[in-house]
């Protein structure tokens, strides 16, 4: 990853970082500011979390390669350092691949409580 430089992106307050339903081509490290997750139906949405600086978004669909489960939006001015899909391979790759099923089984029991959650709230 040392050859690699990574791009950074400032969000206004309420900018969508990424949208549910979308493919994940990125993962992002809330450099500053907030970070909203949101689940929504088409006609409501419903904040799960809030996420702050230091954290990262968005690497679910990047194991899995699945659709974003849900909408990322910022909650307050935020800048998040980008990870490409490439880099995050790169680094799966290197990774132990006991790790790699634990991380495939967890992706897949918060999607499953998740959408079973989102449902029984949004109606």
């Amino acid at each position: 990853m040392t050859d690699d430089v990574l791009e950074r992106r400032d969000y206004k307050p309420g900018q969508v970082i990424f949208a549910q339903g979308d493919h994940g081509e990125e993962a992002f490290l809330i450099e500053s500011g907030k970070v909203e997750i949101a689940v929504g139906d088409g006609t409501a949405e419903l904040v799960i979390a809030i996420i702050n600086a230091g954290e990262l978004v968005g690497e679910m669909a990047l194991v899995d390669q699945s659709v974003r489960m849900a909408t990322a939006r910022a909650a307050v001015k935020t800048t998040c350092i980008i990870v490409p899909k490439r880099i995050f391979e790169r680094i799966l790759k290197e990774t132990d691949p006991m790790v790699i099923s634990m991380l495939n089984t967890l992706i897949r029991r918060v999607r499953i409580g998740g959408g079973q959650a989102a449902k029984k709230t949004l109606g």
